[in-house]
Formats: C-alpha cells, structure tokens, sequence
C-alpha cells in the first residue's frame, strides 16, 4: 500500500524561543506550528485561560512534576484568538504547576525540574482578525475612521420603566 499520496500535509519544524522577539518570527505550516519556551520567557507569552485556580487535579500535577520533573512529550494545545492571543484548549493545569514548581528553590536545587514548555499552535480564519482590522483602520486615516455611521443606523430606544 502506497501511504504517500495519503499524506496530509507537512510537518511543522520545532521553533525553539530564546528571547520574546522571537515569537513573532514562529512559522506556521499548514495552520500548526510547534513551539518550545523556556519557562524563564513563559511571561512574555501571550496566554490566555492558561491559569488555574487551586483543586486536588492541580495539586496532583504539581506533585508529579516535583517527583519525575516535566515532560514535553504532551504539548500544551493552543489556538491564536483575534488578537493574537494564544488560547489554551488543553494544558492549562500543566502551565499553572511548571510555573509553581520552577519558582520552588528547594525543588529545583539539583536540578531543574522544568526547563521549557511545548506548545502545538493551531490558527483558525479568526486568527489575528481583530489586529489586522485595527490596521486596515489605521491606514485608512483619522478621517474616514471616525465619519462612518453604526451599522444599525438607529437610536437606541429607552425603556419605559413601571414606578410602582
């Protein structure tokens, strides 16, 4: 059986982010991009719904990565909202607890149990629509930005409220 003309796609090279310019360099193949970030660099990441809030689930992740360290076999899924933001679809408890664990002193005295994070980008038509549109405004001028009407056209109407 022939599987090459069953191929889907290319696969995308492993970026590897050393400084926060280098994340708008990230090539995307196909819509999917991978990409490995230090955990010192994990700020300048432009995360979204990436933290957790306490529960036994985090608490357990937490003791496993203090235990056996973090493993990047399981990327962190993440899809880029409108304005560029990296949403997290899953891995959302893994960052909240390689952030907990990298800030322990005695944890990491050894060894560092978290050195980066991977990451699998996915873009959607909606990626970055909302920075492209505040361009596309820009450049049309300050004139035209702001002479243009509502959509709907109408005023809103208020509503009477009943005094009882």
């Amino acid at each position: 059986m022939d599987f090459r003309s069953r191929a889907i796609g290319r696969i995308p090279k492993l970026s590897r982010i050393n400084r926060p310019e280098d994340l708008h360099e990230i090539e995307f193949v196909d819509g999917l991009a991978e990409v490995e970030v230090p955990i010192r660099l994990l700020e300048s990441v432009p995360l979204k719904h990436a933290e957790r809030l306490n529960s036994p689930r985090l608490d357990r992740v937490v003791q496993s990565i203090r235990s056996e360290g973090y493993s990047s076999l399981e990327p962190i899924i993440c899809r880029v909202g409108a304005l560029g933001n990296w949403v997290v679809i899953d891995g959302g408890h893994r960052i909240t607890a390689a952030k907990r664990v990298s800030q322990e002193f005695f944890t990491n005295l050894f060894r560092e149990k978290v050195c980066g994070l991977t990451f699998i980008l996915f873009q959607t038509p909606m990626s970055y629509s909302k920075l492209r549109s505040k361009v596309d405004l820009e450049s049309d001028g300050p004139d035209r930005r702001h002479s243009e009407k509502p959509a709907s056209g109408k005023k809103r109407k208020r509503r009477k409220r009943d005094k009882k």
